[in-house]
């Protein structure tokens, strides 16, 4: 990475909030984003682990532009608070929290499925209630997974109990998530607002540049994942592609990002190509069908 001194300070002005922004591909795409001089707001579940992001934060960019803002995106209730505290102008949203596994019987809060709950229908229900928030020219990026190639999205089926492997649950839930995204940028037509996906293609922790107070990996680990660079990557690498559809001028409502290189696993930012099913009209309207009715709450885009 390159020092901060170093960096464009091209995001002056700019107010960015990214979720699950106190760990991983959400940390850096919060501290590289805060380094460019954008002011980040880290929605995160735990209070104490997004203090330990921002001073980790601080430690490389003294000046950055940080606000905490609590949210549990399994907690329908937890979402309602922090869309009524945000009480600011918001350019551009990463929809990067998620949970990665899960047993089968996990419920939100709310009662549905705690990977598509979490992933899809928290950020639907948090993006809902922000509409008022978002700059006329906002930018929304849903970040997706390879596994959504390998998932059905069936939304009528949405909010039913899971018995699958937990794998392909999480496929379905970034599915869904990206399928919303889709429809969400056609909604949007009219608009100069944009609505996007990218994904962090294979990005792993002891390839990823430490940071005090988050993942700590031993050096031996790190020292044997240097074999693998050559076909995967560390998560600061992995956060490219989401800051690059978060920000970037060529980067327009309906592209899907990924790392450029063989597989898509790592590499620079390049346009990818989505499933099918998650760019279908007809799927992104059934799915927002059903993301008002499990959540209760009418998105008028």
């Amino acid at each position: 990475m390159d020092a901060p001194s170093l960096q464009p300070h091209d995001l002056d002005g700019r107010t960015i909030l990214v979720t699950g922004a106190n760990a991983g591909i959400g940390y850096w795409c919060a501290e590289r984003l805060a380094v460019r001089g954008a002011r980040v707001l880290l929605g995160c579940r735990s209070t104490d682990r997004a203090r330990t992001a921002v001073g980790a934060i601080v430690a490389r960019a003294p000046d950055a532009d940080l606000r905490i803002l609590p949210v549990d995106l399994g907690s329908l209730a937890s979402i309602a608070r922090a869309s009524a505290d945000i009480g600011e102008r918001v350019d551009a949203v990463i929809c990067n929290a998620g949970v990665k596994t899960a047993r089968r019987e996990a419920r939100t809060n709310d009662g549905p499925d705690l990977m598509v709950g979490t992933n899809f229908l928290g950020h639907f229900a948090l993006l809902a209630q922000i509409m008022p928030h978002l700059a006329d020219d906002a930018r929304v990026v849903a970040v997706g997974s390879l596994a959504h190639r390998f998932a059905r999205i069936e939304p009528a089926r949405l909010a039913a109990p899971w018995r699958g492997a937990s794998l392909r649950q999480y496929g379905r839930s970034k599915a869904a998530l990206m399928s919303f995204a889709f429809e969400l940028d056609r909604r949007w037509a009219d608009s100069a607002r944009s609505a996007m996906c990218a994904h962090p293609g294979y990005a792993v922790d002891p390839l990823t540049e430490p940071r005090s107070g988050l993942a700590e990996v031993p050096a031996p680990l790190r020292a044997l994942a240097v074999l693998s660079r050559p076909f995967v990557q560390g998560k600061d690498d992995g956060a490219a592609p989401l800051i690059h559809a978060a920000t970037a001028a060529e980067a327009m409502g309906g592209d899907y990002w990924g790392p450029g290189g063989m597989l898509e696993f790592r590499g620079a930012p390049a346009r990818v190509t989505a499933s099918d099913e998650v760019r279908s009209p007809t799927i992104g309207a059934e799915l927002w069908a059903a993301a008002e009715s499990a959540t209760g709450i009418r998105f008028s885009a």
